[in-house]
């Protein structure tokens, strides 16, 4: 079933104007509900425009948004309600900080629901927990933190109203590889925990590969591909074509075919690397397919 469907969907900026430009362009895709979907593209793809749509704050051009069947610019629909369920983080959101304690930033939006204080204190609890934020850095000012610890404050903060479907866009940048983990590691509990659809926009094709079980790839404001990481890292040279990067395993690892040793299997991540390439090195070596 999908819990959001775009259908014929079309952007356009400053429309009827000498500098209007199309960002997306006719987008067909049903994100499946309980997935995690991964959304790549080079820069000015039209990936953020994407997602921004997705969640509301842009209304199409043309074609339809549908959230649980239903229209989300409908003329009954509130899009605040829809905003409550839709949850979208920033790229760098910790720049979007601004309360005086990490407590109360992770409960602003849970108290613009009009939740009460006890639905409050469990929910933001709940979304500390979730990434890894301690008890006693609560009553701290988010300002007092580094900037991964802000980061995991800023994704609580979304995490806290217990949206149906949480959009993350680049969610991991400039964080060091156990910040990385750190952040996708609350991001898959929540997910496991609430049964939330969950979409990832993101420059690391590791990231992609490791964590997304469908990818959807987008070039030029058009659908380039979408499906499982197989069927799209498969197409690992028209990737490159189109300015995309392919997983750094799954080129050495197309480079030690070329040199005659190949794999059974498609294999994007180091540790699928690593389960495929050791039984191969006790064996004696040989091919492995």
């Amino acid at each position: 079933m999908a819990k959001i469907e775009l259908c014929g969907v079309s952007y356009v900026y400053s429309s009827k104007t000498p500098f209007e430009k199309k960002a997306v362009n006719n987008i067909d895709v049903a994100i499946e509900e309980g997935s995690i979907t991964g959304i790549i593209g080079h820069t000015g793809s039209g990936k953020s425009t994407l997602v921004q749509i997705l969640n509301g704050l842009l209304e199409p051009t043309s074609g339809k948004v549908l959230f649980n069947g239903a229209d989300m610019h409908a003329k009954k629909t509130k899009l605040s309600d829809i905003r409550f369920k839709v949850g979208l983080v920033f790229q760098y959101p910790e720049y979007q900080l601004f309360e005086e304690t990490v407590e109360s930033d992770i409960a602003y939006g849970p108290k613009n629901m009009g939740l009460d204080k006890a639905e409050i204190e469990k929910r933001v609890h709940d979304a500390a927990k979730f990434c890894g934020i301690e008890e006693a850095i609560l009553k701290k000012s988010p300002f007092e933190l580094s900037g991964g610890q802000q980061r995991r404050v800023a994704i609580a903060g979304v995490m806290a109203m217990t949206p149906e479907v949480l959009i993350l866009d680049e969610p991991a940048a400039g964080l060091d590889p156990q910040g990385r983990s750190d952040i996708f590691g609350g991001i898959c509990e929540y997910r496991r925990k609430t049964g939330a659809t969950v979409i990832i926009v993101s420059h690391s094709m590791e990231d992609i590969a490791r964590y997304c079980e469908n990818v959807l790839v987008m070039s030029k404001g058009e659908v380039f591909d979408y499906g499982s990481c197989d069927k799209i890292f498969e197409r690992s040279d028209e990737l490159e074509a189109i300015g995309l990067d392919i997983p750094q395993i799954a080129r050495l690892l197309r480079r030690v075919g070329e040199m005659g040793v190949s794999f059974d299997k498609n294999i994007y991540t180091v540790g699928e690397a690593y389960r495929s390439i050791i039984p191969f090195i006790k064996g004696g070596g040989g091919s492995a397919s």
